[in-house]
């Protein structure tokens, strides 16, 4: 099997051929769960990753911690077929995936200044446990040149790797919106 970043036209065309792969969606929320099972209704085995061990484990046993038209019954078929799974250890799910996928909350402070708190530990960790030929995804409300810069420096100090050579990164604006992400 190819590493993500050698993947060519048509490696991942059919759910057989997804399901050699493996995405860790880390952050479990409003945008990540509903995520997390989309890719395993594509095919892919899935890891849900977050660090709220009561979120880990309604996850585990098929109910979500939170209201989304049709995410309950999607969440139950994956988690009873085995193709998601969730735990809160950031870097082991990265040492067993292929695609890791970033969810994180970016909040902001009175000033309207954004706090990339989540986000860099969440880079740390997953750095801690990155393998060569990986993709990080990052899919959190961040500024220009984030991704470059604090993302891509974070993921190679944590993991000895770089960014480019050794793993890919890169960023993908959250199109979707609470209460929707099933259907947008």
């Amino acid at each position: 099997m190819a590493s993500i970043m050698e993947i060519r036209e048509g490696d991942l065309d059919t759910p057989e051929k997804r399901g050699k792969y493996t995405v860790s969606v880390v952050g479990c929320g409003r945008i990540g769960l509903p995520t997390a099972c989309l890719f395993a209704e594509a095919g892919f085995r899935v890891i849900g990753v977050d660090s709220n061990l009561k979120t880990v484990n309604l996850i585990r046993q098929g109910r979500p911690p939170f209201a989304e038209p049709g995410l309950e019954d999607l969440l139950q078929r994956h988690v009873s077929n085995g193709r998601l799974t969730a735990t809160t250890d950031t870097c082991w799910a990265a040492s067993m995936s292929d695609i890791i996928t970033l969810t994180l909350p970016t909040p902001v402070d009175e000033k309207g200044k954004p706090d990339y708190g989540h986000v860099e530990d969440a880079c740390r960790r997953v750095g801690m446990g990155l393998k060569p030929g990986s993709l990080v995804l990052l899919e959190s409300t961040i500024g220009p040149g984030v991704t470059e810069t604090l993302v891509r420096g974070v993921l190679e100090e944590a993991s000895g790797l770089h960014a480019g050579v050794d793993f890919g990164v890169a960023y993908s604006p959250v199109r979707a919106s609470p209460g929707r992400v099933l259907r947008d």
